[in-house]
């Protein structure tokens, strides 16, 4: 039966060889080729080991399937972008049809709450108004008051509203579950998500490369970027969910505590995040995976092997450096088709952050209104068209809603930090408990490197970022109230 199998398995690698011959012909492109040629090894000796989790787990997440969850997918379906709109299609029609699918979920989503509220089935409102979400909340309730003064008030309220459901919908769930296996349980929902999220975008990949593959000078080496067609998905985006999801199945591979995690699927999954975050060239999600890396090696006490890791690294980059032609097309995939100086104003951002700070000294105290002072009032002065963000979270929110902004989510950011590293210090903690923290403290890494050039913290749904501060404010009550372990 073995040498059936084998024999199975190279006539599998065999095919796939000649389909990926067949697939490089329209690329004409070195990396392409390569990687390419290289996808039957993978498929063979990675992909197909990793099926029998694959199955399993969707099994159990269909059987096992409950009404957070639903609420959690709901959530994610409302945030999804099949249209871009800039500020001035907004001014023309404040509403269309997608718009009209968003604010039906979202009211969707707010029934089912107020369902069970009234039924007592799960009274969320204490845990909106408590603890780490409640002051979190305290941002949407001032962005919410400062439609008043806002540069566009209808979309501050609408948008206002919709994070304040987000953080509802997520102390539905804290006041929902009551142990550690339970809350892995719903930060695996969340990584699930993301993992799909990712996987459209390599589907569109398949069905419309011209769109998914954005090809020209500035991509450097590769000559093309992965996104998001249907939906759209910016590569930063994709990038940052790669950079999560690999750092968390590196973790589950080197920190097994119970023996529950399949190396098979996780190393399939930390390749597969590898490669994609390779593809979507995102020099912020690359640095933030290396920062996650740097403190998982710490967390998890695995000091020699991080030391061999990054001798070999060192070693290794010197020599392709020196003896190959490595080093240069290393420096043009960072500069990704860009000069020096353009690199160094991090893509343009500093030219935003310096005529949005001129902005911010006009109105310090109160800002522009939620989630309206970059979108209606930077951008356009500055001519830049779409729906591009200011790409800094603390400066968006300074711009939006004045230094309250900035102050609620330091505040917060540093409480999460306090919370997790105060989990894995206790004695109390349980080996689940320790495991779990580390792979939120990993995420946290990321997002907070990410948010200095994007906004993920206070968008629409920022759902890596809000299981995040559910865990911490998770393991808040379980320090104080002595939730069950099991």
């Amino acid at each position: 039966m073995t040498r059936i199998r084998w024999m199975g398995e190279l006539f599998l690698f065999a095919m796939g060889t000649l389909l990926a011959f067949y697939a490089v012909a329209p690329f004409r492109h070195p990396m392409l080729t390569v990687l390419l040629i290289l996808a039957p090894l993978w498929i063979v000796f990675i992909v197909l080991p990793a099926t029998k989790t694959l199955v399993r787990e969707s099994t159990s997440i269909t059987n096992s399937f409950t009404w957070w969850q639903g609420l959690w997918l709901a959530l994610l379906l409302s945030g999804l972008v099949f249209r871009g709109r800039d500020h001035y299609d907004i001014q023309r029609s404040a509403v269309d049809g997608w718009a009209m699918y968003r604010i039906g979920l979202d009211g969707v989503i707010g029934l089912v709450l107020i369902a069970r509220l009234l039924k007592r089935k799960t009274l969320w409102h204490h845990s909106l108004s408590r603890g780490l979400i409640g002051i979190m909340a305290v941002y949407p309730i001032i962005s919410i008051l400062s439609t008043t003064w806002s540069a566009a008030p209808a979309f501050t309220l609408f948008r206002s509203s919709e994070y304040l459901l987000d953080l509802a919908v997520l102390a539905s769930v804290v006041a929902t579950l009551n142990s550690v296996a339970e809350y892995e349980r719903f930060a695996n929902w969340t990584w699930t998500l993301l993992g799909l999220l990712v996987l459209t975008a390599w589907i569109g990949a398949i069905l419309d490369p011209r769109d998914a593959f954005l090809e020209g000078y500035s991509y450097g080496p590769l000559r093309v970027r992965l996104e998001g067609v249907w939906p759209n998905i910016d590569a930063n985006s994709i990038g940052e969910y790669c950079a999560i999801l690999g750092s968390i199945s590196l973790c589950r591979l080197l920190d097994n505590p119970d023996g529950k995690y399949d190396g098979a699927w996780y190393r399939l999954l930390f390749i597969s995040a590898l490669v994609t975050l390779i593809f979507t060239q995102t020099r912020a999600d690359v640095a933030a995976f290396l920062v996650s890396l740097f403190l998982l090696f710490i967390l998890t006490r695995r000091f020699l092997l991080g030391a061999v890791w990054g001798i070999t690294a060192s070693l290794a980059g010197l020599i392709l450096v020196f003896l190959t032609n490595f080093g240069s097309t290393v420096i043009r995939y960072l500069l990704r088709g860009q000069s020096v100086a353009e690199a160094e104003s991090l893509t343009g951002r500093l030219d935003f952050w310096q005529f949005a700070f001129q902005k911010i000294s006009e109105r310090p105290w109160t800002g522009y209104g939620g989630y309206a002072g970059g979108r209606f009032v930077v951008l356009p002065a500055l001519g830049i068209p779409g729906n591009t963000e200011v790409l800094n979270t603390l400066v968006e929110s300074f711009l939006d809603i004045g230094i309250w902004g900035p102050a609620v989510l330091i505040i917060v950011l540093s409480s999460i930090a306090w919370y997790l590293f105060r989990s894995l210090r206790t004695t109390f903690s349980i080996p689940s408990e320790n495991h779990l923290a580390v792979e939120i403290i990993l995420a946290l890494s990321i997002i907070v490197v990410r948010c200095f050039f994007t906004g993920n913290i206070t968008g629409h749904p920022a759902i890596a970022f809000l299981t995040i501060l559910g865990c911490a404010e998770f393991l808040r009550r379980r320090r104080k109230f002595g939730y069950s372990s099991i």
